[in-house]
């Protein structure tokens, strides 16, 4: 499969122009911090920032139907400068010319060929001008378009039995995901899943490694202690993986550091940094407090613009205040060491380290002593979908609350 992506190149452990060291770094420190992880970086660190204003920028209200785009669950760009986009509220995948002009439109809600069923995955990694690769979950399929958005082919798709829990590809089109977290819990309260990986060029599976630490969860019971189910924790670790056409990044979350394993599922070496104290303190927790309590203050102002006389700010306060019961009871100790870690188009590995509460979002790249050369810092309110060398594509919300993927140039500080 041709695709967009520049291919990386392994000589001996260097992967990605980073060499995968055995040595332990230093750890991270201790104490009360909360200084955004920039604050930690080398100063040789090249800074970036998005530009003041973006290249080019898809949604509006109020326009063409194909504009007003619906719950953007993914995004890319491809070599011709063109953006696909996938909408999972919309059961839609879009096409949009170098300068944003709407050049086509697929799917919609169902299971026949072109449909899709819900959380459709469109797989940027291995997106191209050639061909675009949707992971159908709740249809149990991978879905194959070419560049016109006619279907190629179809096939069915699970692993072990029912849809991949996580997946992502590789740039020349290999299939890599986790399976669902083995446990299941015997009470109410947080629990750790582990969970298998895999790999396919196809339908045909081979199981990557066993058990690997997975997902913080947290079960909930009624209120005659039966339980009513499990959902994924507050500030939980989630199994991370990013792959290349040599192998996979594979990391849990738990500390700074971040395996490479081969095809065989062994670690062919290990890359550690330095970051900020991972401790949750009362500065943490309050400002996770301030900040649901905003977002239910926002949503009474949204209620209150389009149902006049219906809302009150009573039943906002009541329901923040039963929200924060239960949610600062779920709270963990630490937080995850770092968030989600994405292949850029030209075949660097980035790294988000994780937000902390009322923070901007901080990407880096390693060196080969796992000091950061290269840090991006993202404002809290914009998704990061996909990266280049100078580029970086987003989602994000105007102040009217209008949905928007904006393609932005990389700024220097």
């Amino acid at each position: 499969m041709k695709n967009r992506r520049v291919k990386t190149r392994v000589s001996g452990l260097a992967v990605h122009g980073l060499l995968l060291m055995a040595p332990t770094l230093a750890g991270c420190g201790s104490g009360e911090r909360i200084e955004p992880a920039a604050d930690v970086q080398p100063a040789s660190s090249a800074m970036f920032r998005l530009a003041d204003a973006p290249m080019v920028t898809i949604g509006v209200t109020g326009g063409q139907e194909e504009q007003e785009l619906f719950e953007v669950s993914g995004a890319a760009r491809l070599a011709d400068g063109s953006i696909v986009v996938y909408e999972s509220g919309a059961f839609r995948l879009q096409k949009f010319g170098p300068a944003g002009e709407h050049l086509w439109s697929r799917g919609q809600p169902g299971e026949g060929p072109g449909d899709f069923a819900n959380f459709a995955q469109l797989l940027v990694p291995c997106a191209s001008e050639q061909s675009i690769v949707m992971n159908d979950r709740y249809n149990q399929r991978i879905t194959v378009l070419d560049g016109d958005g006619n279907v190629l082919r179809t096939h069915p798709f699970t692993f072990q039995g029912s849809m991949p829990y996580d997946i992502t590809c590789a740039p020349g089109g290999r299939l890599v995901f986790s399976g669902w977290g083995r446990e299941l819990p015997s009470e109410p309260g947080p629990y750790r899943t582990t969970a298998d990986m895999g790999f396919a060029d196809s339908s045909e599976v081979t199981v990557l490694r066993e058990g690997v630490e997975a997902e913080d969860r947290l079960a909930t019971a009624n209120s005659a202690g039966m339980l009513t189910g499990s959902a994924p924790g507050i500030w939980s670790r989630k199994l991370r993986f990013a792959a290349t056409d040599e192998g996979v990044w594979l990391g849990t979350g738990d500390d700074y550091e971040i395996e490479f394993l081969d095809w065989t599922g062994a670690t062919t070496g290990t890359l550690r940094w330095e970051g900020p104290d991972l401790a949750v303190t009362q500065m943490h927790v309050d400002a996770y407090r301030e900040a649901v309590s905003d977002s239910f203050a926002r949503g009474l102002d949204f209620r209150a613009r389009t149902n006049p006389g219906q809302v009150s700010s009573r039943d906002w306060q009541q329901r923040f205040e039963r929200r924060w019961e239960r949610d600062q009871e779920a709270l963990p100790p630490a937080f995850p060491a770092y968030d989600r870690v994405m292949l850029g188009d030209d075949g660097v590995l980035w790294i988000e380290g994780f937000p902390r509460p009322g923070e901007p979002s901080t990407w880096f790249v390693l060196d080969e002593e796992g000091e950061r050369v290269r840090t991006l810092t993202v404002p809290p309110g914009i998704t990061l979908l996909d990266i280049g060398a100078d580029w970086v594509l987003v989602t994000l919300r105007d102040e009217m609350d209008v949905e928007m993927v904006a393609l932005y140039p990389l700024v220097e500080n």
